[in-house]
């Protein structure tokens, strides 16, 4: 799954390109209103578990784990018509970090780089990227630890994928979501820790998942399966909502 999901047009941070560069923050999420999934961290899962599904996607090295965030592309349960974040719902890093982003160079150096095709680039308001001598403003660096914490969170993630796929624990899962108005929908196409093939780990096996803190990862992972139900009833709600519209 691409980590650049959502970007359109990324461009290095220059201090002397982009010395005047200001960023309004509104809050507007309009820019994730067309994605229905978003990249997690492990570290995510237990906020995140309370709100979405967390289920995996891909194949081989490239399996991920990710916040299911509607039913169908183009569709994004979690945000308002006026383009902002359901209220209490946990916003995933993935979407905090925009308009910024890490790019790691074939010299395996990471470079600072944005979006410039977000709205709220501007030179007249909003937080400020550099000093007026050129320095890096508080805001700026608040940004760059982020993103470093946030790349460095999604590295130990790719090695809680690999043990679980090394001790067999990913099997592919379908859902079958019922609604009480007799609709229903399958939930296909992903994969989650097969319960069974978990709970038949040897002592060792359990012991060095606990070891590497992995272990609420996947207990918060198969608790979140439920909050598909919630992503149906919002799915109809819109299908109805177009019906009428029609």
């Amino acid at each position: 799954m691409s980590t650049l999901l959502l970007y359109k047009e990324i461009k290095a941070l220059n201090r002397d390109q982009h010395k005047s560069l200001k960023l309004k923050t509104t809050g507007d999420c309009q820019f994730a209103a067309d994605t229905h999934i978003v990249p997690l961290a492990g570290l995510e899962f237990f906020q995140a578990a309370r709100s979405y599904p967390v289920v995996f996607i891909g194949e081989g090295e490239t399996v991920s784990p990710i916040a299911l965030l509607g039913l169908r592309e183009g569709l994004n349960s979690f945000i308002s018509d006026e383009g902002q974040w359901r209220n209490n719902t946990y916003v995933p890093a993935f979407i905090r970090r925009y308009p910024f982003v890490l790019a790691q160079g074939e010299d395996e150096q990471f470079t600072v780089c944005f979006d410039e095709a977000y709205a709220g680039w501007n030179e007249s308001e909003g937080r400020e990227l550099f000093s007026e001598q050129g320095e890096n403003s508080d805001y700026l660096n608040e940004m760059i630890t982020f993103l470093q914490n946030f790349t460095a969170e999604m590295q130990r993630t790719r090695n809680f994928v690999a043990q679980l796929q090394a001790l067999k624990l990913l099997a592919p899962r379908t859902l079958k979501l019922t609604h009480v108005s007799g609709e229903s929908f399958m939930l296909k196409d992903f994969q989650a820790v097969d319960e069974e093939a978990f709970l038949k780990l040897g002592d060792e096996d359990v012991l060095a998942l606990h070891k590497a803190g992995f272990l609420g990862w996947i207990y918060a992972h198969l608790m979140s399966l439920g909050n598909a139900n919630h992503l149906f009833e919002h799915y109809l709600d819109v299908k109805q909502r177009a019906a009428k519209a029609h």
